[in-house]
């Protein structure tokens, strides 16, 4: 069921019962390429995937994990989430399978998810964070607008190395909605 249309993707309520949903969150969590940059988890069976869903559905805060369709196929998965209620700040995270990178799914899925952030969840801001060496990532949220506010040094640990957290910002005074076609890259490569 689509929650959220974009140009290239729709976003759907991640549902722990659809095993394309499940399989797609395991598999970020999984994938070698995924884990170079991704959470800190170990990766995930099945049934621990499914709980993790669960988890992200049942937070206290305003937001939604969406699986990313794309070519009639879950290539993926990303959300948005109120981190600060009185300040109204968003938080957007997203992760595109090796399949489906390379293709804009990630920028369109981004920028529909901060477009529902300012109108329906009504964000003053919304917030990215990033590995900084994350290339791929770096460009899709500044496809989408986003300015790069600082770095996090050597905040995230990964196989016995510390990496830069990049931290990225779009104010919704700075959001003008949707970019013009002149604006889209078919080629970009998502994070």
């Amino acid at each position: 069921m689509t929650f959220l249309s974009g140009e290239r993707v729709e976003l759907e309520p991640l549902d722990p019962s659809d095993l394309t949903h499940v399989d797609a969150y395991r598999e970020s969590r999984n994938h070698p390429a995924m884990r170079a940059t991704g959470a800190y988890e170990t990766g995930l069976t099945t049934e621990e995937a499914r709980e993790r869903i669960r988890e992200r559905r049942s937070g206290d805060s305003d937001g939604v994990p969406c699986a990313i369709r794309a070519e009639g196929e879950v290539l993926g998965w990303a959300g948005v989430t109120v981190t600060d209620d009185r300040a109204r700040v968003a938080e957007v995270a997203y992760y595109v399978l090796p399949g489906g990178q390379g293709k804009g799914y990630a920028t369109d899925a981004v920028r529909t998810l901060v477009a529902f952030a300012f109108a329906e969840l009504h964000a003053n801001s919304v917030l990215a964070r990033l590995r900084a060496d994350n290339d791929p990532s770096r460009r899709v949220v500044e496809k989408v607008g986003f300015t790069r506010e600082g770095t996090r040094r050597e905040a995230y640990y990964r196989e016995a190395d510390y990496h830069d957290i990049a931290i990225y910002g779009l104010l919704r005074s700075e959001w003008d909605g949707p970019a013009s076609d002149g604006e889209r890259d078919e080629d970009d490569l998502d994070g």
